[in-house]
């Protein structure tokens, strides 16, 4: 077992930030345990490997020093309004390229980066806290063009899992190694198009069709409900069947919300939705997707709601969710589900641009900026969406498939975790997403 890694803060006690920010570098990225000593003395004698953050650097300690810019000392729930960045290069910034949170180093003519502070910033998103309503979308959803990892090129690569890495190997210290792995996920927003509708639900729809003159769907309605056609979102059994094929379990997100506006699931009571959940737990998870009703709700009695109708169906607890269109309002979404006793989140990844929000490709806990706290809360990032891929990015078939096998390269580099979003109905050959259902068939060969 590898040796742990002393921790001294040079300024003071530790805080839960310094706490938090270690847990990233170390427990997350490294796969290595930490001890904090309890006195400058203890931790000058420690024989293996040490860090102190902040402070004044003592070279002959033998440990590495990290400058410290004094944020992870308060409790200030907000980022700098204005930034201070390091240099591109040097030993003071690790990896390549500059980073905020700069640190004058003036016996040597040159900007350090306090890289803690920026990993606690980035995986806390504070940057999306207190967010003006121009950096929102339409949904109220914080923009990837907004973000800095978007103007400074990061969302590309697991940025801090990269960062992290390089300042470990220029310490000596080796992270414990662990397999990169591939983790495909399926959004059951509508589980299907014509069956297991009440009768009501089925003349309302029809009857709109009607009026709109929309020939098409009538006759693929008439097809599946009297011809015994296949429903056209019934793609299960041929999504297990890809799973199969490269040895993957896959993890499917129900919503099972009351029908409103942006929420438009099959009832969770109709037989085939009972059928189908038990059916998936043969050979894949099956979660809760909060729809925007609950996201919206000045409460959680909607996805307490939610979260038992699913209960029921699975016959057994329910503690993974994904929220439905990526709703994040942080940290006021991540207390509502830790307190609805979810306590893993695979929400983490932006609508309008693929790779990684918080710069982690892997599960870390969730930290409250404004009670500043560590949540029982796990966050599982999403490397890519087929709506990002198709709608917000506009890419090809084949362009989204170069795109994801370029990011699965940065994540297979520092041994990550690439987990994909994808729709029941994407794969059907239907209106935009024609063509995209051989990206789903071939997306594995070029990511696993």
């Amino acid at each position: 077992m590898a040796e742990s890694i002393a921790i001294w803060i040079g300024n003071g006690e530790a805080t839960p930030r310094h706490q938090y920010a270690a847990y990233i570098v170390f427990d997350v990225v490294l796969n290595r345990s930490v001890v904090w000593p309890a006195s400058r003395e203890e931790w000058n004698q420690w024989t293996g490997p040490k860090v102190q953050y902040g402070g004044t650097p003592e070279p002959s300690s033998g440990g590495s020093w990290i400058p410290a810019t004094g944020w992870l000392d308060g409790n200030e729930p907000n980022h700098p309004a204005e930034h201070v960045w390091s240099d591109a290069e040097g030993p003071g910034v690790p990896g390549k390229g500059r980073l905020p949170f700069g640190v004058e180093h003036a016996d040597e003519n040159r900007i350090d980066a306090d890289w803690w502070s920026w990993v606690f910033w980035m995986a806390t998103r504070a940057e999306e806290c207190a967010p003006r309503p121009d950096q929102l979308d339409a949904m109220g959803r914080f923009k990837a063009l907004e973000s800095i990892a978007f103007r400074e090129g990061w969302l590309s690569r697991p940025e801090i899992e990269s960062r992290v890495r390089a300042w470990a190997a220029a310490q000596g210290i080796k992270p414990a190694s662990r397999a990169y792995a591939v983790h495909p996920t399926i959004d059951v927003d509508s589980a299907y198009a014509y069956q297991h509708r009440s009768f009501f639900r089925l003349m309302g729809a029809t009857v709109k069709d009607l009026m709109r003159l929309d020939g098409k769907r009538l006759s693929e309605r008439w097809r599946v409900l009297v011809q015994g056609a296949p429903d056209p979102y019934d793609s299960y059994h041929w999504l297990e069947g890809i799973h199969a094929r490269h040895g993957l379990r896959a993890h499917y997100f129900m919503l099972l919300a009351d029908r409103g506006p942006f929420d438009k699931p099959v009832h969770w009571q109709q037989p085939g939705m009972a059928h189908l959940v038990q059916q998936l737990l043969q050979s894949a998870d099956v979660s809760i997707h909060p729809g925007v009703k609950s996201h919206d709700s000045t409460d959680s009695h909607a996805l307490e709601t939610e979260i038992n109708r699913l209960s029921q169906l699975t016959k057994g607890p329910v503690v993974h969710a994904r929220q439905h269109y990526l709703l994040q309002a942080l940290p006021s979404t991540w207390r509502r589900l830790e307190a609805a006793g979810i306590r893993h989140d695979h929400t983490m990844g932006y609508a309008d641009c693929i790779g990684f929000r918080a710069g982690l490709s892997r599960p870390f806990r969730a930290f409250d900026l404004e009670a500043n706290r560590l949540l029982e809360l796990m966050l599982h990032p999403i490397a890519a969406m087929d709506a990002t891929l198709n709608r917000y990015m506009g890419l090809l078939p084949e362009d989204a498939l170069d795109a994801l096998g370029a990011l699965a390269r940065e994540v297979k580099a520092v041994e990550g975790d690439f987990t994909l979003l994808w729709h029941n109905e994407t794969v059907a050959e239907r209106n935009e997403w024609k063509g995209w259902r051989r990206v789903y068939e071939q997306v594995f060969e070029r990511i696993c």
